[in-house]
Parts: C-alpha cells; structure tokens; sequence
C-alpha cells in the first residue's frame, strides 16, 4: 500500500509539474490570440501611410506637384500600367485582414467600441481604394483567408458607398449608446477620446454622400447630419480633426527632414518634389500666407538672401508633365536655372502629422451644400470663412520658433488675408472658390485633392505639352489583381470584357 502510494504522490507531482512547464512555457509577448487593441495602432497607421503616398502619386496628376521634366515619367507623364499600383492595392488589402480580425475579436469579446472603430477604419481605408480604383470587393474584402472567398466578390462603386454609410451609420450608433467612460487602449489617433471617433464618422459621413453627389441626390442626408448636431456631432475645432501625429524618433512621417542641410534652409533642394505653378498662383493670387507653408522660397533667392537680406526671397512652381527637353526649354526661354524652383516648405519637413481629414474639409463640404440648396442650415460666406481660417489654424506657432525657424500663420497674415476684396466669398463664383480653397487645403493628401477634382474639374490643370494622354481619373487594377478571376468575371460581366485603364472615369465622375 505504501508503495502504491508513493507511485500516486509521483504521478501527481509529475502531472502538476506538465501543467506548470506549459504555463511557464506560454510566451506572454507572443500570444495565442491577439488582444484587440493590439490591432488597433497598425491599422489606423496603415491608413494614413496610404493616404500619405498618394501626395506623390496623385498628387501629381493633381498638380499639388510638380516634378522636373524628365525625372517622374510615369507619373507626371503617365506612362502607366498595373505594375505601378500594386502595392497601394496590395498594402490595403493587408490592412482590411487586420481591420476583419480586429471586428471578430470584439464581437466575440463583446466590446462594441472597437467593433465601431473597425467599422470606421474599414470605411476610411477601403474609401482610399474606391475612390481610387472604381469597384472593389467591398464586403468580402480582406477575406482572401477564408475558404470560398479567396477571391472576394466584386461590388459596383455605387454600392461601395452605400455599405460604407452603412457601416459608418452602425458605428455612429455603436459609440453613442455606450455607458459613460467606456475608451479604448493603444489609439494613436485620439487617445481613446470616442466621442472624437464619433466625430469623424460622421464627417466622413459627409464626404463620401458629397462625393456621389454629382450622380445622385444626397441632399436628405447631407442635410441631416449638418442639421441634428446631437445625433451627428461633426467636427467643430481644427483639432477634431483626423490628424496623425507621428513620432519622428522611431516612425517617421515621410515628408520629414531627419537631417537638415547645413545651408540653414531646412528644405532637400534637390527634392524633385516641387510645388506645382497651379498650386503657387492660387496661393499668390490672393496673398495667401499657406504659401510660406507649403513651399520654399527658390535656392537661388534663399542663398542670395542670406549673403544680402536685402535680396527678395522669391517662390516659383513648376509646371507639370515636361520632358527632359521641354524642361530645357523652359530655362532657355526665361532665363531660370534648375535653383529657381520652389521645393516642399521648411515647416512641412519639420512636421509630424498626416492630415486624414481636417475640420476645413468639413465646413468647405458644408458651404458647398449651402451654396447647392440641399437643406443645410447656414450662410455659405460665414462657413466658406470659417473653413479657411481652419486651414490657417493647422499652421500655429511651434512654441517660441520664429517664422524663420519654423514658419506659421500669424494673425496678422490672416487679417491682411481677409482685408483683400479678391479673398471675399461671391456667391456667383461660390462653388468654385470652394473647390479652390479644397484644392489647397488638401495639399499632400493627393487622393482627396484629386477625387475633388475628378467631381467639381476646379482647378483647371493641364497635362504637359507632349503628354499623349489625358490627366489620370483612376488607378488601375495592379498586375496582380487582374489575374483574380473574380476581377475577370466582373469586368466580362460590368465593362464589356475591357480591363479599364487610367483614362476611364470612376462612377462617381460627372
């Protein structure tokens, strides 16, 4: 018996001792299963970044920039094909795999905060891809990891739009019936505030019903969210605003200068990225201090000026679309040098935010509505101000810097501003004043820049002079993506068997 008990105390001490080596054995910093808000920061940074590679891209077919004759021949010249968007469809696709799971978890942990937000950062990231390549698999999207849906259906843009309220109408929903106190963990775009992601849904609301509003009648809804503030809280501050702040010791935002040049200009000279001249003459035509912002003064003026202050500081954009010879050209016929064109501003490579939506967006979409008659409550020229002055208001004095060290707008630039006859809202050009100002204030969000022109054709742009084809107005299907027999079945069945390319509108083109 005391055998037999001694073999027992053994095969307990050994059976505690498996179950302690696999708790010891559990990897705490590689879980089983990822906590949800672990998905959250890739998910919201990953949408920005893809909004942040559009201000290359798109915007040069925008003419945000501008790149010297010769030096961006697929882009400012159009030379395309699906090669040059595989990653932005790619990447996007990755991301909605993280938004899925991140859904999955919530609902199954019950958390209905993040089941909003993944409605919300589903809608931002996929409304990017829409926007840019016409119809995408919407409801199947990301789920390329499923069986029966490794190749996602296809949905008409028109479609897109309506899921994608859909989804933004349940995620006004979900926050607004949550207790009090309830935040989220790990948000690097709000810190948790979920009255601000409210915000954003529903501003974001906003854009995606204006952006159809060239094919259909959105006035009821546009109307209904600026008109019940209480259901629909909007943004109502420049920082409700979608901003991306990021860390510039670890996780750089790209257009930041991690060393600056010696010369004190605090710009990359040799950046091919110039203003576009479409960019530089608004913002010259009515004295508008955004363009101290935006751009450098040319190298040739800023190096004279520190050997002399006397000597002006001039800004000068380039025009869009040269060739290497019309670019020749150019410095021939006037008498410019390669240094005589103004690149990125100083205050932008020393930023660290990415603009994924701004309060000026917002109250321009809200004059515009007012201009249009579709039932918002207002005055177009008192929103059309206000929406400027939110522009301004993204550029205020970094601490004690000078305008020198890191230029801002100050008030008194916004009061010589708005003493201009020619800055003065006219309702008889309103809409187009409107579109402007959009234009200028998305500066870098190059998707956004450009899906408002490809709607309202404000600013006129010109492609180059020897450019064979016209200005892009959409992406194409990555070479990859046109392998997908799901893509191949609905271009059969929707586009007369044509795999569209850049020159075929998107549905929500006039």
């Amino acid at each position: 018996m005391k055998k037999y008990l001694a073999c027992l105390a053994v095969a307990v001490m050994a059976f505690q001792s498996c179950n302690d080596f696999e708790e010891i054995n559990i990897d705490p910093n590689n879980p089983a299963v990822v906590p949800v808000e672990m998905l959250l920061p890739p998910v919201i940074s990953g949408g920005a970044n893809t909004m942040v590679g559009s201000g290359r891209r798109a915007g040069q077919y925008v003419q945000h920039l501008a790149y010297p004759g010769g030096t961006s021949e697929s882009d400012g010249r159009f030379n395309l094909t699906g090669a040059n968007w595989r990653e932005e469809w790619n990447g996007a696709v990755r991301l909605i795999k993280d938004v899925n799971q991140m859904k999955l978890l919530a609902e199954q942990n019950n958390q209905p905060e993040y089941i909003a937000l993944a409605h919300i950062n589903k809608v931002y990231i996929l409304s990017l891809v829409t926007d840019a390549f016409g119809d995408i698999p919407y409801d199947e999207a990301g789920m390329g990891n499923v069986d029966g849906l490794e190749f996602p259906k296809y949905q008409a843009q028109e479609e897109v739009y309506q899921r994608m309220l859909e989804d933004l109408e349940a995620a006004n929903n979900l926050l607004a019936e949550l207790p009090a106190g309830v935040s989220v963990s790990r948000d690097i775009l709000y810190n948790g505030d979920l009255q601000k992601w409210r915000k954003f849904a529903n501003a974001l609301k906003i854009r995606i019903l204006m952006r159809q509003s060239a094919k259909k009648d959105v006035s009821q809804q546009v109307a209904q969210i600026f008109n019940n503030p209480d259901r629909y809280p909007v943004f109502s501050a420049v920082d409700d605003g979608a901003t991306l702040v990021y860390n510039n010791s670890s996780d750089y935002y790209p257009w930041f200068i991690q060393n600056p040049s010696s010369d004190g200009s605090g710009v990359d000279f040799s950046d091919n990225a110039r203003v576009s001249d479409v960019m530089v003459g608004l913002l010259e035509k009515g004295g508008d201090p955004r363009l101290f912002i935006y751009a450098a003064p040319t190298r040739n003026s800023f190096l004279a000026n520190a050997g002399d202050a006397n000597k002006e500081l001039q800004y000068r954009g380039q025009t869009a679309g040269l060739s290497s010879a019309e670019q020749e050209e150019l410095y021939e016929s006037t008498g410019l040098k390669e240094g005589d064109f103004s690149v990125v501003g100083r205050r932008i490579r020393r930023d660290n935010r990415a603009f994924l939506m701004t309060y000026s967006e917002l109250l321009l979409l809200k004059a515009e509505a007012i201009q249009r008659n579709m039932g918002v409550t207002g005055q177009a020229a008192e929103i059309y101000r206000e929406a400027v002055n939110a522009s301004f208001g993204k550029w205020e004095q970094v601490g004690s810097q000078t305008q020198t060290q890191n230029p801002y707008i100050s008030e008194d630039q916004r009061d010589a501003y708005w003493a201009n006859s020619v800055n003065q809202y006219q309702p008889e050009k309103g809409l187009t004043m409107i579109a402007e100002q959009y234009f200028i204030d998305s500066f870098l969000n190059g998707f956004e820049g450009w899906a408002s022109w490809r709607r309202t054709g404000v600013p006129e742009i010109k492609p180059g002079p020897s450019v064979l084809a016209p200005i892009p107005v959409r992406y194409v299907y990555s070479d990859n993506e046109q392998n997908n027999p799901s893509l191949i079945e609905w271009v059969e069945q929707h586009m007369d068997g044509k795999m569209p390319n850049h020159n075929v509108k998107v549905w929500f083109q006039p």
